[in-house]
């Protein structure tokens, strides 16, 4: 038993910045409409960083890619039972409960940056495509917008309570192998250190900057 790498440092970079752009995002969305414009740039900030996650999910380290954690439904929920019983496989990755969440708040978070580019304030501030499509369709974006808020903060709970059901029920130090990147292995001889791919990095990083540069030379 020894701890591998499995988590690689653009791995763990995206997660605490979608985290604390997250966190600010909701602050600044929910107050008295005093730092609105600094909502629309931490907007701008989470669509960067989760293009950037996203392409690094198709070409990035072995751990970070879609194709690792996908699981078919039969095994999400036989891995839901090993769970409540306590009886869990062991996954170095993403479990397939895990993998679920990941994908489900990836998805989430796209449709609430992706609704805010079509939509202003009422006020001052405006996306960079509002009025590009009908007053109709912006308005549905705005409902989704501003209701979707909610729902992501369910969402974030309940993955930070199952984080917390690993920590106490399988004694599994998932924060802090987000952020060393190491994750105990009971048998370390079959599983290599995760490397990071020069490639991957560059492009996903090269077209998250590309979008937020173009994004934030328009002015809100």
């Amino acid at each position: 038993m020894a701890k591998i790498r499995i988590w690689d440092w653009p791995v763990r970079m995206l997660h605490w910045l979608m985290a604390l752009l997250f966190t600010g995002l909701i602050v600044t969305g929910k107050g008295d409409g005093d730092n609105m414009d600094l909502h629309f740039y931490m907007g701008y900030a989470l669509s960067a960083v989760i293009i950037a996650r996203i392409i690094y999910g198709v070409i990035g380290s072995e751990f970070a890619r879609f194709s690792q954690f996908i699981y078919s439904p039969v095994t999400i929920l036989s891995h839901v039972k090993a769970l409540v019983t306590g009886k869990g496989k062991e996954y170095l990755g993403h479990n397939p409960v895990g993998g679920v969440m990941v994908i489900t708040l990836l998805l989430a978070l796209t449709l609430q940056w992706g609704s805010g580019l079509f939509i202003s304030d009422e006020i001052f501030l405006f996306g960079p495509f509002y009025g590009a499509i009908s007053d109709g369709s912006t308005e549905f974006l705005g409902s989704i917008h501003h209701s979707l808020p909610d729902i992501l903060i369910i969402l974030v709970a309940l993955h930070v309570l199952a984080v917390l059901y690993h920590e106490i029920r399988f004694k599994e130090r998932l924060i802090a192998a987000m952020i060393h990147g190491k994750k105990v292995a009971h048998n370390p001889a079959s599983v290599e250190p995760v490397k990071t791919p020069r490639i991957g990095v560059i492009v996903s990083l090269t077209c998250a900057l590309g979008w937020l540069t173009w994004l934030w030379s328009i002015p809100v």
